[in-house]
């Protein structure tokens, strides 16, 4: 792995292993370490510039998240997402957003619903394209909404499940699944009416749809 110069700064906001956790998360996300690749702590401590404590720490919770492998006394490696992997977190997302979608959407005050809808048509345009990008805005719905849900679980469940949904959106290889336009306008109508029950009706025929495509891409061998 190269080395690069240190960007961990210590805050008194935040847990230094917390802080480290986000370079790492992001490091896995842009490639610096990738799948397969061994952590080494000597070389984690001259990127990161502290203590093997924290971490340590990190990659505790990168085991949680199932973004790291471990075997004691064996070797410690970035995870390699599969196919199958991908599909299962998937329906476990599809059914995690119908909540925050059917607890969130009734509470949405109209700032929070005009950012929702802001968003929505950005995964609309964005799927259009077949363009990248439509993930980042799909993730920003999927906040929104949870913080809208305004439930301490929920969120606390959100940060793991995001960060391993990030990750095994890169066993997609060469397949992404544009349909999300069609969900648009479905939750922009529930939104107008802050009804939940609706929106997570949109959310539910937006993940069958997804699941039956990425099952499909399976068995005729496209994704592992």
């Amino acid at each position: 792995m190269p080395v690069p110069k240190s960007t961990v700064e210590n805050s008194p906001r935040k847990l230094l292993r917390d802080v480290v956790l986000e370079k790492m998360l992001a490091a896995i996300q842009d490639g610096t370490l990738q799948a397969g690749e061994r952590l080494n702590d000597d070389e984690l401590v001259a990127w990161l510039g502290v203590s093997r404590t924290p971490i340590r720490e990190a990659i505790a919770k990168l085991v949680d998240y199932g973004l790291v492998e471990m075997e004691a006394n064996r070797y410690t490696r970035i995870a390699t997402p599969t196919g199958k992997q991908a599909t299962d977190t998937t329906q476990v997302l599809g059914g995690f957003m119908e909540m925050a979608a059917r607890w969130g959407v009734p509470q949405l005050d109209d700032d929070a619903a005009k950012a929702l809808v802001d968003h929505l048509e950005a995964v609309r345009s964005y799927a259009d394209a077949h363009d990248k990008r439509m993930d980042a805005e799909i993730e920003q719905v999927m906040l929104l909404l949870i913080r809208a849900a305004d439930n301490q679980l929920l969120d606390k469940l959100s940060e793991s499940l995001l960060p391993r949904a990030r990750f095994l959106s890169l066993a997609q290889g060469p397949w992404e699944f544009w349909d999300y336009q069609h969900a648009v306008d479905p939750l922009r109508a529930a939104i107008a009416k802050r009804d939940g029950d609706g929106a997570a009706a949109a959310i539910r025929a937006l993940t069958a749809t997804a699941e039956h495509q990425a099952e499909e891409l399976r068995a005729a061998g496209a994704t592992s």
